[in-house]
């Protein structure tokens, strides 16, 4: 349940209970892109569980629905303790109509994303104790080796999804339902949602690929990478470059950013993020073991497919050769003359449709719109055309090496000659670009424009050094939150992906730091600035005090605006609040009602009568209450009764046989409910 991906509450809910009324839902814990999850109370076994609802416009699909029973069957035959237990799951009815649900026990404690950002403040560079950081990520696995062997795939592994409890114990949760989500068209997307995080999404799926149990492995190994290092081995400004990362770009060496690591868990994670699944370990349970071997110091098992055992040092060497092919390619792309270039390109593609002939800005440019399948088959296309790449490699080299001559004649002209003899002085490369400046010197194309370098995750003083080589200003503002580290610049304008010219500004905000407050249940209650806005935090079910200082530590004031009845609500807690989670202003006024709880009449059969106070209440279940009991429950709902008689041969004398409003229909706040009561058989 990731609560840093907490937004408004979907069209699916917010739900008042699940399982006909077996449990009964009361405050939310957090909601992502396809499902809100509650924290809820089993009223026949008398304990608090957690209940997870598909939004609406998912459940509206019938054979999603169907796929989803069946997946939920599926994880709650995993008997593991490491996976968090589902004891139920159903269809229930809520105001959008059918909402598939699936009940999961609650667990107390902390994901594994709240141990790392706490780690990360208390000192710089900051990481968990080793011997955790592997216990937590051996469990994990042990966990995948029990889906795995039924068959069930995960396919967003990460440190939201994992739980530490207080004793230590680590549960993984989530089980299910990106493979339930997997359509036959794409096993990447849905309506437009990547089924992952784009920072642990392994090659494969970026490609939108088919995943098996090998691409759990992969986010494990990126998972394992930041816990041990304190940071992402693959990230940036956009899902996109992620994506590319993920498919091109070799990973850190792990020790290389903590040098304190031992060659073993390089090793390990060089293996666990092998581009090509068949290069990681064969199972969940043998990177597991050599994840132990690790830790007890021993070296890791030798991968099967291959002679040597993997080393920092060959992943350094991979590295380097990477870069000597990449450069390979570049030098070949420009010795190509301009008609084979042309026909790789323009091969009959207007842009307008998806495959290789297609140029790589029509994937991020408004033609194509900002979807999964845009990125997938974005990042597909640059696999294409590095392969044909290569395959044209040996004649670009013949090409190239003619061409040598008469480049070293336009370089001695371009270098000794007068700079107006070509129409531009010839730029000349800055010492000083090397190592993390490396991408700060561009090269300048279409006269004297080009794309910034990203300033992103540099502190004020690199960045500073950056714009220098690049040739632009820096215009330093500040900003909230602790996204990022203190000090470091969390976002620029223009972008890495504009147009800028040499001597022009680039605007960049620098994070103040996180707030100390801000851990444990407050975690979630520090939040970015964009534009001079903050997303407002979720202060529903807090007590007074913890919402005030949570809107304290996200900029905002809070102002109670009075105590409303609410039975999902304990008394004290905050029940309703505006604005919810939308974005908005620094500094504005967050207004919050406490909820003074329920009727105490409202239990057994009269526990629907207290709804949830709000501008539209739904209209408790009447049908088959005696009429005392009836009347009883409007008094606890606080509106009218209209009673009418009806013989009736069904149902006893005195009992309610119908009702308008029906159940669970809006009302009006005191407005009446008209009752027919049976008077016996005529």
């Amino acid at each position: 349940m990731d609560v840093e991906e907490t937004e408004s509450l979907h069209a699916a809910g917010p739900i008042r209970s699940a399982g006909q009324g077996r449990y009964v839902v009361q405050a939310p814990l957090g909601e992502g892109g396809m499902a809100s999850v509650y924290r809820a109370y089993d009223t026949v076994l008398g304990r608090t569980v957690a209940v997870k609802t598909l939004h609406a416009d998912l459940a509206r699909d019938p054979s999603f629905r169907e796929r989803f029973r069946r997946e939920a069957q599926a994880v709650a035959a995993l008997n593991h303790v490491n996976i968090v237990a589902v004891h139920d799951s159903g269809e229930d009815t809520g105001p959008a109509g059918v909402v598939p649900y699936i009940v999961m026990e609650y667990v107390q404690g902390r994901s594994v994303r709240e141990l790392v950002r706490e780690a990360a403040a208390g000192r710089p560079g900051g990481t968990l104790p080793l011997d955790r950081a592997l216990a937590v990520t051996a469990a994990v696995l042990d966990a995948l080796e029990c889906s795995h062997r039924q068959g069930l795939i995960h396919r967003d592994i990460k440190p939201a999804n994992v739980m530490t409890t207080d004793d230590g114990t680590v549960k993984v949760m989530d089980f299910g339902i990106a493979r339930a989500l997997q359509s036959d068209a794409t096993a990447m997307t849905r309506t437009g949602t990547v089924l992952g995080t784009p920072q642990y999404l392994s090659p494969e799926q970026a490609q939108g690929r088919t995943a098996d149990a090998r691409s759990d492995l992969y986010s494990v190994g990126c998972m394992l990478f930041e816990l041990v290092t304190g940071t992402l081995p693959f990230d940036g400004e956009s899902a996109m470059s992620v994506l590319y990362q993920h498919v091109q770009q070799p990973p850190p060496v792990p020790s290389s950013i903590n040098p304190s690591l031992p060659p073993a868990i390089d090793a390990v994670v060089a293996r666990a993020l092998s581009k090509d699944p068949a290069g990681r370990h064969r199972s969940a349970r043998a990177m597991a073991e050599d994840i132990r071997r690790a830790a007890a110091g021993d070296a890791p098992t030798r991968p099967l497919h291959s002679a040597p055992t993997v080393t920092a040092e060959h992943v350094h060497a991979e590295h380097v050769h990477a870069e000597h092919v990449h450069a390979e390619h570049v030098h070949a792309e420009h010795a190509e003359s301009d008609d084979a270039e042309a026909g790789r390109v323009d091969s009959g593609d207007t842009g307008a449709g998806a495959g290789p002939g297609r140029p790589f800005a029509a994937f991020t440019g408004a033609g194509g719109g900002d979807t999964a399948e845009s990125l997938a088959e974005a990042v597909r296309y640059v696999t294409i055309r590095q392969q044909a790449q290569r395959q044209t490699l040996r004649s670009a080299r013949i090409v190239a090496w003619a061409a040598v001559p008469v480049v070293a004649l336009v370089w001695a002209v371009s270098t000794f000659a007068a700079p107006d003899l070509f129409g531009a002085a010839v730029h000349t490369p800055d010492p000083r670009a090397t190592g993390p400046y490396l991408s700060c010197d561009p090269v300048a194309t279409g006269g004297d424009a080009f794309n910034p370098p990203s300033f992103s995750g540099m502190s004020p003083a690199e960045a500073r050094t950056c714009a220098e080589i690049a040739g632009l200003k820096i215009d330093q503002k500040s900003t909230t939150g602790a996204k990022y580290n203190k000090d470091t610049v969390t976002r620029q304008e223009p972008g890495i992906s504009q147009s800028v010219k040499r001597g022009s500004t680039v605007t960049v905000w620098v994070s103040q730091g996180g707030d100390p407050r801000a851990k444990g249940d407050l975690a979630n209650c520090e939040v970015e600035e964009q534009h001079g806005k903050v997303p407002t935090p979720w202060l529903k079910g807090r007590t007074l005090n913890a919402a005030r200082t949570c809107a304290d530590i996200a900029h905002l004031t809070l102002v109670e605006a009075g105590k409303v009845q609410d039975r999902l609500t304990p008394a004290g807690q905050v029940a309703r609040q505006e604005p919810g989670s939308e974005d908005t202003a620094v500094g504005s006024t967050v207004k919050v009602w406490i909820s003074t709880g329920g009727d105490p009449r409202a239990v057994g059969d009269l526990a629907g009568c207290d709804s949830a106070t709000g501008d539209q209440p739904e209209a408790p279940a009447l049908e088959h209450m005696t009429v005392a009991n009836a009347r009883t429950c409007a008094d606890i709902g606080h509106f009218k009764l209209q009673e009418q008689s009806v013989p009736d041969t069904v149902w006893p004398s005195g009992e309610v046989v119908r009702q308008e409003p029906r159940s669970y229909s809006r009302i009006d706040p005191g407005s009446t409910i008209g009752i027919w009561v049976s008077s016996g058989a005529p």
